[in-house]
């Protein structure tokens, strides 16, 4: 099972609150939100896709969302190029379904490869990319399957992931899989965040994070 990359959508366009979050979800790659809000909280949203029709002007809004975006991706649809700042892209509009498409994949990746990119983890920073956690001047090195089960579980947060999919993500489940080996890494990576080790908990639906 692969999850969707989570998007959150700015927006009052009637006719874009109702297109793309069909449109972008049709083959599970994306699960859209929407909103007219453009103070609204960004949660757990991977991609942040601005309508430049919201008041009060696509530069201030573009402006004030990468002030808090964390690095997140961030693309402006229609308006114009004078109106992105700084690491925020241009959709021209009208929006072509597989323009966009491709130019989330591609900020995506970039992202996810970026080494500044963090999850919060209680106090850790989580860096999927250099599997690493850091707290202040701390790092702790993860290795690559326990950089991946943490990767996973934060983005089906805050689902409860049944063991086999976990297994089935992390080591492409096979009968050479001993049924052991998730809860060893799992163990071994509470040991690693200590106290905060207590956030990666077993709950009757599987495995969850937060």
């Amino acid at each position: 099972m692969t999850l969707p990359r989570r998007i959150l959508l700015l927006t009052a366009d009637p006719a874009l609150t109702q297109l793309l979050p069909t449109q972008l979800g049709q083959e599970g790659e994306f699960a859209v939100a929407a909103t007219y809000d453009p103070e609204a909280p960004a949660g757990e949203a991977e991609v942040l896709l601005l309508d430049a029709a919201l008041p009060p002007s696509a530069a201030e809004n573009a402006s004030r969302l990468a002030a808090r975006a964390g690095g997140r991706p961030i693309l402006l649809l229609g308006g114009e190029e004078a109106e992105s700042p700084r690491g925020v892209e241009r959709v021209p509009k009208p929006i072509r379904l597989a323009d966009l498409k491709h130019r989330l994949h591609a900020r995506l990746a970039a992202f996810d490869a970026s080494p500044e990119a963090a999850i919060p983890l209680g106090p850790f920073s989580f860096h999927a990319a250099g599997r690493i956690l850091t707290e202040g001047a701390r790092r702790i090195r993860l290795t690559e399957t326990e950089a991946a089960i943490l990767s996973y579980l934060h983005r089906a947060a805050p689902r409860p992931v049944p063991r086999e999919e976990l297994l089935g993500e992390v080591w492409g489940y096979s009968a050479a899989v001993a049924t052991h080996t998730l809860e060893t890494h799992i163990y071994r990576l509470r040991r690693k965040l200590g106290e905060a080790g207590a956030l990666l908990r077993r709950e009757p639906g599987g495995y969850c994070i937060g």
